[in-house]
């Protein structure tokens, strides 16, 4: 579902630079779409999909929103198949789920120019994400943030 999406939105940040300039048929458009994707039965897809169908052809649309559209045709087609096998279309691979949650800073990571500051800044996200507490040895109780505040102030 993640891949559905971002590809959905792609067609549309190809024609528009930001959300204030889509159109609000378009904007419609790209809501159904989410949710035909978003569809956990095949009777609500087929809702979802038939009211794309109708702004296809009752609505005034951009050209992102006609790829969009024949995009929506295809996620239909494999989405329901998933769904009449009773699957739900969405990744089960747990790297993937994940980097979906750190995207953001792997992309800021990527601007470092030396090993050593990539390195510090993963040393400092570790710590600063990673709450949990020793619970051996001399700092038994402390998690690695607080520990890092005593030792460096």
């Amino acid at each position: 579902m993640f891949h559905q999406l971002k590809n959905v939105s792609k067609r549309y940040y190809e024609e528009f630079s930001s959300i204030e300039e889509i159109p609000d048929n378009d904007k419609i458009t790209y809501n159904e779409i989410s949710q035909l994707i978003l569809s956990d039965t095949v009777i609500s897809a087929v809702a979802h999909i038939q009211k794309i169908r109708e702004f296809n052809s009752d609505l005034e649309l951009s050209e992102a929103s006609h790829k969009a559209i024949s995009y929506a045709e295809e996620i239909f087609m494999k989405n329901v198949s998933f769904l009449k096998k009773g699957f739900t279309p969405e990744t089960d691979n747990t790297m993937e789920q994940i980097f979906s949650l750190i995207c953001d800073i792997v992309d800021k990571a990527r601007s470092f120019k030396t090993n050593s500051g990539i390195t510090s800044f993963c040393y400092n996200l570790f710590n600063y994400f990673n709450k949990r507490c020793f619970s051996t040895g001399k700092w038994k109780g402390f998690s690695p943030l607080m520990r890092a505040r005593f030792q460096h102030g």
